[in-house]
């Protein structure tokens, strides 16, 4: 396999070698588990970001399985930085202008987030692009607002904890209104992972220059086989992260992540205004640089510094 170059990003403190030895870190223990490097792959496969450049502990790696209407992917990362998927709603620049020009409870999603990109080359850089921001609108009010053009879904996640937290500790931090949606309420074991996320958030780290990223934030400590549905009954963004930063850790934890855009969204969204949206290529693949918002903002690179074999 040809060696593929690091160049490490602005403000990283980090050396290439470092960022190979994480590397291969994360493909040692990513191989463990037959459901992702198969026949021919290698470590060479992985997606390698590192989100905040000036934080070594918000390196990630990433092996994608699939990346379309359905996302399969494995995660490893010692501290997986605060963020949220926002649904998108794209408006007539006419009437809505962006920056402070922005529908009754949105943002510009440009103001909010860094690098912020329309889900693929048919949607115009000059349609206004924004988020719900605060607890009023529902996408229903969203959608009967004048100008409204069309909804680019957030996909919500389903996080399976792989490795064994006797040897890895991984401590996920999520808005509590996750543990309303029905999909939670049939997982009876969330109850004793909240209990032990409250006894044991102490003793994981929080890296400095990130104080404060757990704040508000339930923590959950799933055990081996647990799941975790990141998302919210009203739609709304539900901002989580994690720390594997835990003094017993032995090797990297290894996150399951499935993800979809949720159905009963997609189904009760008003159909696309055929004046504005005729030649609209349907959104595929993540959206992230679309739909993720970071506390961070501003600080969070996201752009990999190593392509995967998949696009995740």
């Amino acid at each position: 396999m040809t060696e593929r170059e690091i160049i490490p990003p602005p403000l990283s403190a980090l050396k290439p070698a470092q960022y190979r030895k994480f590397l291969s870190a994360a493909r040692n223990a990513i191989a463990k588990f037959p459901q992702y490097l198969t026949s021919g792959e290698d470590e060479g496969d992985l997606e390698l970001a590192h989100l905040v450049p000036d934080v070594p502990a918000t390196l990630l790696a990433v092996y994608t399985g699939i990346n379309d209407a359905v996302c399969n992917k494995c995660l490893v990362s010692p501290f997986l930085a605060r963020h949220g998927h926002h649904n998108i709603y794209a408006f007539d620049p006419v009437l809505w202008q962006g920056g402070d020009s922005a529908p009754a409870g949105t943002v510009d999603a440009r103001r909010a987030i860094h690098d912020f990109q329309p889900p693929n080359t048919s949607w115009p850089e000059s349609w206004t692009y924004v988020m719900i921001a605060d607890d009023a609108p529902t996408p229903a009010d969203i959608w009967n607002t004048a100008g409204y053009i069309d909804t680019i879904s957030a996909k919500f996640e389903d996080f399976t904890m792989l490795s064994d937290p006797d040897e890895t500790p991984l401590c996920a931090f999520v808005d509590r209104a996750v543990f309303a949606h029905p999909v939670n309420l049939s997982r009876p074991y969330l109850d004793a992972a909240r209990d032990r996320g409250q006894r044991m958030a102490a003793e994981f780290a929080v890296p400095a220059g990130l104080e404060g990223e757990t704040d508000g934030l339930e923590p959950v400590v799933l055990r081996q086989g647990e799941k975790l549905y990141i998302a919210r009954t009203d739609f709304k963004a539900a901002e989580h992260c994690w720390s594997n930063m835990h003094p017993s850790v032995t090797r990297p934890a290894v996150v399951n992540e499935n993800s979809a855009v949720p159905l009963d969204l997609f189904m009760r969204k008003p159909p696309a205004n055929p004046k504005y949206a005729v030649a609209l290529t349907p959104v595929t693949g993540s959206a992230d640089m679309t739909t993720d918002c970071f506390l961070r903002g501003a600080r969070v690179s996201r752009v990999p510094i190593l392509q995967g074999k998949i696009k995740g």
